[in-house]
């Protein structure tokens, strides 16, 4: 597993490997960091588009024992309870945190030798 350094991260962005994010990201359990398909989540609606479950399964490949979710600057990314459902029926743990405290988390996680997997979302 090629696990990402995570250098720094502000209101809409993060640095992982020296390279700067400035879109919401998933990690994988492989290590590997790919856009979150958030259009996947907008048929939901609403004023922020809330994280969907076709979305997460996307977070989902490499069988992740722990998905840690960084709900944004301001830790307020809804969740929809189709997706802790969905976690929850697979047996996969959900973390929930603020993106800085996300990026930390997953490294412990990672440094731990956890199959983990996360997805950041980077403003609010």
């Amino acid at each position: 597993m090629n696990t990402p350094q995570f250098q720094a991260c502000g209101f809409g962005w993060f640095i992982a490997n020296g390279r700067r994010y400035e879109n919401d990201h998933i990690v994988t359990v492989d290590g590997e960091i790919v856009p979150r398909p958030k259009h996947l989540s907008k048929k939901y609606g609403g004023w922020h588009t809330a994280l969907g479950p076709e979305e997460v399964e996307h977070a989902l490949v490499g069988a992740p024992e722990i998905l840690v979710v960084g709900c944004g600057h301001f830790g307020v990314l809804p969740i929809r309870a189709e997706v802790r459902a969905l976690l929850t029926a697979r047996g996969i743990v959900l973390e929930t945190l603020r993106l800085r405290e996300a990026l930390a988390r997953y490294a412990e996680l990672a440094r731990a030798g956890k199959r983990v997997a996360a997805i950041f979302h980077v403003t609010c």
